[in-house]
């Protein structure tokens, strides 16, 4: 005897291909992962300004950096310039400022650009308008928390 449905008693699954479709793959990230508040590290580990880590958060790479007034800053961890990885220890300590090593553009702890070669000879390249991204950041009950979407829920 054939059947075709379950038992009552089983709970019917996502189709075996859905958990490892590369669209889905990318739903999932964007709807689900980038667009929800992340924990990306307990507040502690960025103790002092200049303190920073670098998590993945989904598909993005993302800079937690603790500023000389106390709040931490969250940025995507990509150079202005030519998009290069700004950050490539996973956590560190920094003096003042974050420094490409490609170009060495170079950023302060609020994420402006504060310095690049030949910067003089570039009027048309605003030091506000090309600092890091920012990444919305909170912290809460000892822990910092992330969300890549561009109105945070």
């Amino acid at each position: 005897m054939t059947t075709t449905g379950l038992p009552d008693s089983l709970i019917a699954t996502l189709p075996g291909d859905h958990y490892t479709d590369p669209e889905i793959f990318r739903l999932e990230q964007e709807h689900i992962f980038e667009a929800m508040w992340f924990c990306a590290a307990r507040s502690s580990e960025l103790a002092k300004p200049g303190a920073f880590r670098t998590v993945d958060v989904g598909r993005e790479s993302v800079l937690l950096t603790r500023s000389r007034d106390g709040s931490v800053k969250a940025f995507f961890n990509v150079c202005r310039h030519r998009g290069a990885k700004l950050c490539t220890q996973e956590s560190g300590e920094v003096k003042r400022a974050f420094q490409c090593p490609y170009h060495a553009w170079t950023y302060d702890l609020n994420g402006k650009l504060v310095a690049a070669p030949n910067l003089t000879k570039m009027p048309d390249i605003g030091r506000t308008e090309y600092g890091l991204a920012s990444v919305a950041v909170r912290e809460w009950l000892g822990y910092v928390w992330v969300c890549l979407a561009e109105n945070p829920p």
